[in-house]
């Protein structure tokens, strides 16, 4: 057994990746679906869809924990996995909520009015003011919002763009075979 395992590691962040995106174009496609084709307001559409993608996110969260003290690995993996995850969290929970996001754009709706979205932001800011003033010594939570949004958003692209990359790799390297007799 190697001091840490990157194939295990780098098999939970394609994972992490595929979680993210799946979250994100679910979220953005039901939203759309259910203003556009079921005649719902999208605010009322956006509301529900947080509350059960928050639910699944934390279901999925519950998951890899048990999945990751099952396996039989060294504390350093096991170490750097839930580091991974506490890194990686705030911006697994940030997907759905870039989904409905991206989803009032489309609908030209103002996201603001949504509970559960202002309630996500309300906690995050709760969040990030202790983390800013802690470090910072100040209360910076409108950089810290916005630093936490541009992070969340790019390290969910690129995970999620590296397991689609990997993902066609994959396809490509498949072996096409030819009917008999050709």
């Amino acid at each position: 057994m190697t001091l840490l395992n990157l194939t295990l590691i780098n098999r939970r962040l394609g994972q992490y990746g595929l979680v993210w995106i799946l979250l994100y174009g679910l979220v953005l496609a039901s939203g759309l679906i259910a203003t556009y084709l079921g005649d719902r307001p999208y605010i009322e559409v956006a509301n529900i869809l947080l509350q059960v993608a928050f639910w699944a996110v934390g279901g999925v969260l519950v998951l890899f924990a048990g999945a990751s003290v099952l396996q039989r690995e060294t504390v350093l993996t096991h170490a750097t996995l839930w580091v991974l995850a506490l890194i990686l969290t705030l911006p697994l929970f940030w997907a759905p909520v870039l989904g409905v996001v991206t989803g009032a754009w489309v609908t030209q709706v103002s996201i603001e009015y949504s509970s559960v979205y202002a309630g996500f932001r309300i906690l995050v800011g709760r969040l990030i003011f202790g983390v800013t003033e802690s470090v910072l010594g100040s209360p910076m939570v409108d950089a810290g919002w916005a630093f936490m949004q541009v992070f969340a958003g790019v390290v969910g692209f690129v995970s999620a763009a590296g397991q689609v990359w990997i993902t066609v790799q994959r396809l490509g390297r498949t072996p096409v075979h030819e009917p008999a007799g050709s």
